[in-house]
């Protein structure tokens, strides 16, 4: 199955409702043929048009309507809607409070609702250089409710972004030392320390994930009391890919 089929395979798009979470200009459902799928993302369209009118990777006249605004996910940010399916593509690793977050899609799931996600797996992605993230990290989030990026996320997530190219990834990987980075040193730090000192949000991939360590994590959750979740399907990473997908539903 190609991409789009994994994502789509356990769903009925056609007849359920469903919520995308960051579809930016590439939504993986499109608002066709009278489907019932809502977005939400961290700031209105005319924003989110403004903060990516120089990217030329984004065509800002794809980007739709944003039906939820919220910087930060909660139980009652959609209104007590409760959805068959939740979408994410590339947002998990972005998320402050992974568990708190992932709670809050569970509370706006029907009984038989489910997650599907699309994960950066660091083998094939310039999170390539960064360490795993580990439980005790994402517990100390959690329990902090951590609203932003701490200041090590920051600092790590760009003096550590690597310029990985990932076929050549898959065929040899590289030598850490040989690859360049897309930030000195100098760059990440003030970065973190604006983040700091202003209380401004500072984007970046808070969390590093490969796939067999991802489905470790949400065991090792799940058997602590922590997540009532499970997995209930994944693919792992094909061959020229950087994502793995994972299906999330209630325990």
């Amino acid at each position: 199955m190609d991409r789009l089929a994994k994502m789509l395979y356990h769903l009925d798009v056609a007849r359920e409702r469903g919520l995308e979470i960051g579809p930016l200009d590439k939504p993986v459902v499109k608002r066709t043929d009278g489907r019932e799928i809502y977005y939400c993302d961290y700031a209105p369209r005319h924003i989110l048009r403004q903060k990516s009118a120089n990217d030329p990777t984004v065509n800002v006249d794809l980007i739709p309507d944003i039906d939820f605004v919220a910087p930060r996910i909660t139980a009652e940010t959609f209104g007590g809607i409760k959805f068959d399916y939740i979408i994410a593509s590339h947002v998990i690793e972005h998320v402050p409070d992974m568990i708190g977050w992932i709670h809050a899609l569970l509370a706006s799931l029907n009984g038989t609702g489910r997650i599907v996600l699309a994960v950066p797996d660091r083998r094939y992605t310039f999170d390539y250089t960064r360490p795993l993230s580990t439980t005790g990290e994402f517990l100390q989030a959690f329990f902090e409710k951590r609203a932003s990026p701490s200041f090590s996320q920051i600092y790590n997530g760009f003096s550590q972004a690597a310029k990985v190219d990932t076929l050549a990834a898959w065929e040899s990987p590289p030598s850490i030392a040989a690859l360049e980075r897309y930030y000195t040193p100098e760059v990440s730090l003030s970065l973190a320390k604006h983040s700091f000192e202003s209380g401004e949000y500072q984007d970046c991939h808070c969390w590093v994930f490969e796939c067999e360590m991802f489905l470790g994590l949400i065991r090792e959750l799940q058997s602590i009391g922590i997540l009532k979740a499970k997995v209930l399907k994944h693919y792992a990473p094909v061959h020229g890919s950087n994502e793995f997908h994972v299906l999330l539903g209630h325990e």
